[in-house]
């Protein structure tokens, strides 16, 4: 009976072995022959804009399920750690004129994603003498607990980066110690610095335009640098960029800052358009959006003036804000100044 009912048993589980083999041949068969049909998703920061640099500064991240395997620019591959979420930085030397960036991701299942071409536009041309450029302050670089890299450091850089001709800005005070003093006395800390009273406020102390507030990040996997821009007068931030990398070394960070200094200067680009027409109130510039223009922008106005075989830009004495923009015009109000000195054809450059 024993022996029976032993047969009788084995003789089932062959039965059970022999059915179920071809249905996991075939499930295996199956998942062999699926493939992955779906590209990587790309974000960048890019946009159309118009830039007076020789270089672009620009970062991304890429996302796969299966794994990011090549990044490209312009048909050119970048040095990436493969994986499922890659992050990006990437510096391009400009042509004069109208540049495309093209960005394109693959993973390891071969799928390609190309974002849409973007137009970044270079323009140079000569800005006439002036000490009434944009006025910044940069305020001490806030840091979270356990910093291995001297803020001192990131603050330096970030003053040799904005160094780097054509000069966007002028720093009125560059002195760390000095600016430090001035928020002791204030009794201003870190965390009260981005408020629109305190920014107004620190404005009219040190003679700014705009105040700049950095933040440093690191981690064990990298760090994260972030720096806006604030203007003292209507406390709006007017600019503001990020960048992240996994190498925290100084040279590297040295780049990422130049990095960072593009990003911050390609939202607050220096533009120049000459007026079309002079109204009450102000007047209209060939300069609109398109090129970078923003409402609350000001504007620096200059003559040009022929001596001889030269032609020379003389400046004069008003300072003008965007109240109205269109793609390709904004209008412009006089600050505190009789609108009547303002004639056609005269130069308008951002302040």
């Amino acid at each position: 009976m024993k022996r029976n009912a032993l047969y009788k048993k084995i003789r089932c589980h062959a039965l059970v072995v022999l059915f179920v083999s071809p249905f996991i041949s075939f499930v295996t068969t199956l998942s062999d022959t699926v493939k992955d049909t779906i590209p990587p998703v790309i974000y960048t920061d890019l946009k159309s804009v118009m830039v007076t640099d020789t270089n672009l500064f620009f970062s991304g991240e890429a996302f796969d399920d299966g794994g990011v395997a090549q990044l490209f620019v312009n048909q050119h591959p970048l040095e990436i750690r493969a994986g499922k979420h890659v992050f990006f930085n990437h510096l391009l030397t400009l042509n004069e004129g109208e540049n495309t960036v093209l960005v394109k991701a693959v993973d390891r299942g071969g799928n390609e994603m190309q974002l849409s071409p973007v137009k970044i536009t270079k323009k140079t041309f000569d800005l006439p003498e002036t000490d009434s450029r944009y006025t910044v302050a940069l305020l001490p670089i806030k840091t979270v607990a356990g910093q291995s890299i001297p803020t001192e450091a990131i603050y330096s850089l970030f003053i040799k980066a904005f160094d780097e001709k054509p000069k966007r800005f002028h720093f009125v005070e560059r002195d760390l110690a000095r600016l430090e003093e001035i928020l002791r006395e204030q009794k201003i800390s870190n965390t009260s610095i981005v408020s629109p009273d305190t920014a107004i406020k620190l404005g009219k102390i040190v003679a700014a335009d705009g105040i700049f507030v950095g933040t440093a990040d690191e981690d064990a996997n990298g760090i994260s640098i972030t720096l806006r821009l604030i203007d003292t007068e209507t406390a709006r931030i007017r600019a503001s960029a990020r960048v992240y990398d996994e190498d925290k070394s100084i040279t590297n960070l040295e780049w990422l800052i130049y990095g960072l200094s593009l990003k911050i200067k390609r939202q607050f680009p220096m533009v120049q358009g000459n007026v079309t027409r002079v109204s009450d109130g102000g007047f209209y510039v060939d300069a609109g959006s398109a090129k970078g223009i923003e409402v609350g922008m000001k504007l620096l106005l200059f003559r040009e003036i022929r001596e001889g075989n030269f032609v020379v830009k003389e400046p004069l004495d008003a300072v003008a804000r965007v109240v109205r923009v269109q793609p390709r015009t904004a209008f412009v109000e006089i600050c505190g100044e009789c609108p009547t000195q303002v004639k056609k054809k005269d130069l308008a450059i951002t302040k």
